[in-house]
This record gives C-alpha cells, sequence and structure tokens, in this order.
C-alpha cells in the first residue's frame, strides 16, 4: 500500500512539473512574439504585371514555356530558350507577378 501511495503523489508531482513546464513555455513564447517588432513581407518581383493582367517575360525568340506545376499559392513553370537553357519561373495569380528562380546554362537578357 505504502508503494502505491509513494508511486501516486510521484506521479501526482510528475503531472503538475509538466504543466507548470507548459504554462510556462506559453508565457514565454508570447511575451516574446510581443516585443518583437512585426517583419513586413516583401517580396521581389522584377517583371511587374501590366494593366491588362498580362505579364511581358522579355523571352528569346523560340523560347518554350512548359511543366506548369502549382506550388502552394504560386505557380511554377519550366522556360527553355533555344541554346538549351532551362529557367523555373515563379508566378503569383493574386498579384500578376513573376519572377525567375532557377536557370541552368548562361543567363539571357
Amino acid at each position: 500500500m505504502r508503494v502505491l501511495k509513494a508511486a501516486l503523489i510521484i506521479m501526482g508531482v510528475f503531472i503538475l512539473a509538466g504543466y507548470a513546464y507548459m504554462g510556462v513555455e506559453v508565457v514565454k513564447r508570447f511575451s516574446r512574439h510581443a516585443s518583437e517588432p512585426a517583419r513586413e513581407a516583401t517580396e521581389e518581383r522584377p517583371i511587374p504585371p501590366v494593366a491588362s493582367g498580362v505579364a511581358a517575360l522579355g523571352l528569346p525568340a523560340g523560347a518554350r514555356i512548359g511543366d506548369l506545376v502549382p506550388a502552394g499559392n504560386r505557380v511554377v513553370f519550366k522556360v527553355t530558350v533555344p541554346d538549351g537553357a532551362d529557367t523555373l519561373y515563379i508566378l503569383d495569380p493574386r498579384t500578376g507577378g513573376v519572377s525567375p528562380a532557377v536557370t541552368t546554362g548562361k543567363a539571357f537578357q
């Protein structure tokens, strides 16, 4: 019977310690976020959209667009230019912004 009482007391202490730890972590995380200044979302958009909703990519003649893949709330698509270099572009449908992400081979202007 004594062993059972001791086990219950020890388990109760562990439960109380766990709740105390969780409470301290919650207070610490909330107070940290309140003291930090809010970060503004900055997105680089080198190719601005035009009023008609069409974005000009400025691709060289003979470039082909292919492999459209949804990625979260954006669309990633591959552009192949005649010299064989491939470039991945990221399109944000909400804003119309298009930005190059990765290119293989030499970069084109």
